[in-house]
């Protein structure tokens, strides 16, 4: 009998196939709950008096808080000129809306809905693709004005155009996250643990923690520092990766809109490879204030 050579990649071909229409498929969802959403918190404010505009210190601690109910789009790249455990320099571009999700009377809390795209991944071998695209669907349970917290699931699509830039795997897992408001500061994490369930048979079981802790502090004008390191810690082969990071960044406004820049230098404090020794992050986002009330 003739051995089907064809047949891997053939599934490779309809496994990514049915990825893609899953993705389409969850974002067209999205999309709709969102509408619905904005259709009845409109219907629901022109009851209620009009909430006030967020003064510039809230919109600097929502716009740099992975858990906030400030709709934005994030572009990042981060740039990494030299890695250990491989040999090459590195660059990822990502695009992040962040989309909440108001309550209303059918489910009395609001909803995050964080779409990571990572549409341009080089590695250190001079690859560059699509990467895996990442949705967590985050509950605020609790919005006191000083202490919010929350948790949801987080998935992971294996979207990636090469398997240099994405792991092969369709993962799910728990999310949690809480942040507190101390006046200037902003200190919280936001904690993933997503897992493999089904993907390529000849790619590694995954399981990871992604702990990403952030603080933000306010100078005034506003200009504010911050951190955020998204630390990896891999359950199976118990590596990790612990960048440290600090960067500088604004909040100001480019005609009618409102924007968030920053730069981050961070640097890679483990030894397990291949990731990152050491780079650079710069960050671009549009923050949409009020979206909902201005219906």
């Amino acid at each position: 009998m003739v051995p089907r050579r064809n047949a891997l990649p053939a599934l490779r071909v309809r496994e990514r196939s049915m990825c893609y229409l899953v993705v389409f498929l969850l974002l067209g969802s999205a999309i709709a709950t969102l509408l619905l959403a904005a259709e009845v918190s409109a219907q629901e404010v022109e009851k209620k008096t009009e909430t006030p505009a967020p003064t510039q210190a809230k919109l600097i601690e929502q716009a740099n808080a992975p858990i906030s109910d400030l709709l934005q789009i994030r572009f990042q790249d981060s740039y990494a000129p030299e890695f250990q455990g491989a040999h090459g320099q590195g660059n990822v571009f990502s695009i992040n809306p962040i989309i909440p999700v108001p309550e209303f009377a059918a489910f009395p809390y609001t909803q995050l809905l964080s779409i990571l795209i990572p549409a341009a991944i080089t590695t250190p071998q001079g690859v560059t693709g699509f990467g895996d695209l990442k949705v967590l669907d985050f509950v605020l349970v609790s919005r006191d004005p000083e202490f919010v917290w929350g948790v949801g699931p987080v998935f992971l699509f294996p979207t990636a155009t090469d398997r240099t830039t994405g792991q092969g795997k369709w993962q799910a897992g728990p999310a949690a996250g809480a942040a507190y408001d101390l006046g200037s500061l902003t200190i919280g994490v936001l904690a993933q643990n997503p897992m493999s369930f089904a993907g390529e048979n000849d790619r590694s079981y995954t399981n990871f923690l992604i702990l990403q802790p952030f603080a933000t502090y306010q100078l005034g004008a506003g200009w504010f520092v911050k951190t955020e390191p998204s630390m990896l810690f891999n359950w199976r082969t118990h590596g990790k990766t612990l960048p440290v990071n600090l960067g500088v960044g604004r909040v100001f406004k480019i005609g009618n809109q409102t924007v968030n820049c920053f730069v981050e230098p961070f640097w890679n404090a483990s030894n397990d490879g291949p990731a990152p020794r050491y780079g650079i992050t710069f960050g671009f986002s549009l923050l949409y204030p009020n979206i909902y009330q201005s219906q």
